[in-house]
């Protein structure tokens, strides 16, 4: 008994294949466009990680911040707006700029430029280095939403574990894609 080679069916699937991918990068393309033009950044989420801002904000809080609108400039914001902001001198442990959620507290001059203080409101008090001077080279985004809770997820799946669940995921889209063996009925020869 000989089973035949459908090439059509192998070609037909290849082409499904590579409009399916063609299809997907065009979704994330658009979506990370749609993104960049109506919030003014590629990644507007933030995960909240410290309690500084609680009550407020919590904990494994999500914020989502604007920086591409008149109210959310740097030279429009005002006492009492969230910010997220590079504190100058708290760095992390590859040498980057921590990156801060805390509420403004003072605007005002600092080497003739525009500065502003904040304080996290679960903090005493503002902390020199940290929380001021801000300027408009530090300043990411004012907060315009808060999700709370949905952070945790992205705080227990860290790496190693997040690349094996997303190479688990990827594995399942390559099997469910895959050609699928043709069955025929017994042909006499």
């Amino acid at each position: 008994m000989v089973i035949p080679i459908d090439y059509k069916n192998i070609s037909k699937m290849k082409k499904n294949t590579i409009y399916s991918l063609i299809a997907i990068a065009v979704i994330i393309g658009g979506g990370l466009f749609c993104i960049h033009t109506f919030f003014g950044s590629f990644n507007p989420f933030y995960v909240v990680v410290s309690g500084s801002m609680i009550p407020t904000i919590n904990i494994g809080d999500i914020v989502i911040i604007k920086n591409n609108s008149f109210d959310t400039s740097f030279n429009n914001l005002k006492i009492g707006d969230i910010i997220v902001f590079r504190a100058a001198e708290a760095k992390t442990d590859d040498g980057k700029p921590k990156v801060i959620v805390h509420r403004i507290s003072d605007i005002g001059t600092f080497f003739e430029k525009k500065a502003v203080k904040t304080k996290g409101d679960a903090n005493p008090y503002s902390i020199p280095g940290i929380d001021f001077p801000i300027f408009m080279e530090n300043y990411v985004g004012k907060v315009v939403y808060v999700i709370p809770k949905i952070g945790t997820i992205s705080m227990i799946i860290t790496p190693p574990i997040n690349y094996i669940i997303m190479a688990i995921i990827i594995g399942l889209l390559i099997y469910s894609i895959r050609p699928k063996k043709v069955e025929h009925e017994n042909e006499t020869v």
